[in-house]
């Protein structure tokens, strides 16, 4: 009798252990959540030594944010292009721009052009579909966000249904491994 105790213990064990890697496996981390910041660098792009050069911050789901030190003459989609391109979860349709000097941008007639209180919303996908991104040049000390994309679930809410699942899954082998061992 407590070798069957035993063996179901170490069965438990098993599939919790299981059902823990698989959580893993699903990025996410349920023993440590906490994840290290966004690493920002500095880029200088140039075509010759003499070219004047602007400062331009990218951050949010792009390949490499940081401090974009670029022709005057640099478009959005070019600065994207630079950064590498979004991320997986980067929404380009969304991307929130703060211009230093919003009127430059301001007589802009554009689909994908939005502007709210001195920033812009623009939506790269469309510019790459129609056409206009080199109307939309920066400047000096613009800044650049690339959004994550919005998820159904939460990260928090997906953790949830995850830690839930695997407990339930481990008490109900428990529980079926019980009954059969009392069939026999």
């Amino acid at each position: 009798m407590r070798s069957k105790k035993i063996a179901h213990f170490f069965i438990s064990g098993v599939l919790v252990i299981n059902g823990l890697s698989i959580c893993n496996g699903q990025q996410i981390n349920l023993l440590n959540d906490v994840r290290p910041p966004q690493q920002a660098s500095e880029y200088i792009f140039r075509s010759t030594a003499q070219e004047s050069l602007i400062s331009v911050q990218l951050l949010g789901a792009v390949n490499k944010p940081g401090v974009y030190y670029v022709p005057s003459n640099t478009d959005l989609l070019k600065l994207l292009t630079l950064a590498g391109g979004s991320l997986n979860n980067g929404d380009v349709s969304e991307l929130l721009i703060r211009k230093q000097t919003p009127h430059s941008w301001s007589n802009i007639k554009s689909g994908a052009v939005n502007e709210h209180q001195g920033a812009f919303e623009v939506n790269a996908e469309k510019l790459i579909k129609f056409g206009g991104a080199d109307e939309l040049k920066l400047a000096q000390d613009d800044f650049v966000y690339v959004p994550q994309k919005s998820t159904w679930l939460s990260t928090e809410t997906s953790r949830n249904f995850t830690v839930i699942s695997v407990i339930m899954g481990t008490l109900l082998s428990a529980v079926l491994i019980q009954k059969y061992s009392e069939r026999k």
